[in-house]
């Protein structure tokens, strides 16, 4: 049985990660592309190399396969996201203003685009390696909800949730307020990214029922 050997030049590698930052966004940038166009089980990485104009060598030295070089994608975007969300969050002094500049940005993102491909991607490569699944998982949702539970248990202790609401609990309900069955939809080809109106609308109505469901004394359901 013959086994081909893929030789990684380690020295490429840390020239990677120490200085050629802009060329690994480049071939990155190119990869996705060609997820887009053409989904995953037909992108190969040959292709990206010749897309992003580099050797089939060196995208295997600098990520090994093709799963963990859009793992690298899904992580780097993921870190731009957090990164959004946490200054808007950290920003609002109010606890219930925090969630609501929290919604759109959480819709925004993850019924966008780029979340509908690389889904649509994890949902593929499931039955093969499972790689992409879990660095959405990692790298996004479980990220995203120790967020939201955060403002959750800031709304608690001001007192404009309850006090006996369990943070946990309505983190859980809020998901399925502001998302449904959205994501699946997509996933299945069923619903394509949501205009900004919609975003809007979905994410004040989410807003809304949560008063209704946990609001405190004082809370009112405009969110006052």
């Amino acid at each position: 049985m013959c086994t081909l050997t893929v030789k990684t030049d380690y020295r490429v590698n840390k020239m990677t990660i120490d200085g050629n930052e802009d060329r690994r966004r480049e071939i990155e940038a190119a990869a996705f592309g060609l997820l887009a166009e053409k989904g995953y089980r037909s992108t190969s990485m040959l292709q990206i190399a010749k897309r992003a104009a580099a050797s089939n060598q060196t995208l295997y030295a600098w990520y090994g396969n093709k799963q963990k070089l859009f793992q690298s994608l899904i992580e780097e975007n993921a870190k731009l996201v957090k990164t959004l969300l946490r200054e808007t969050v950290e920003g609002q002094g109010d606890a219930l203003q925090a969630l609501k500049a929290l919604g759109p940005l959480l819709l925004a993102f993850t019924t966008g685009e780029k979340a509908i491909i690389m889904n649509r991607a994890a949902i593929a490569d499931a039955g093969e390696t499972g790689i992409l699944g879990a660095a959405i998982d990692t790298a996004a949702r479980q990220e995203m909800i120790a967020m939201i539970t955060k403002v959750m248990s800031r709304l608690v202790t001001d007192g404009r949730f309850r006090a006996d609401t369990d943070p946990s609990v309505a983190t859980e309900a809020y998901i399925s307020l502001l998302f449904g069955e959205i994501p699946l939809q997509q996933a299945l080809g069923r619903l394509g990214p949501l205009d900004q109106p919609t975003i809007a609308a979905r994410s004040d109505r989410a807003l809304k029922q949560m008063i209704q469901l946990f609001a405190g004394a004082g809370t009112d359901v405009e969110g006052g």
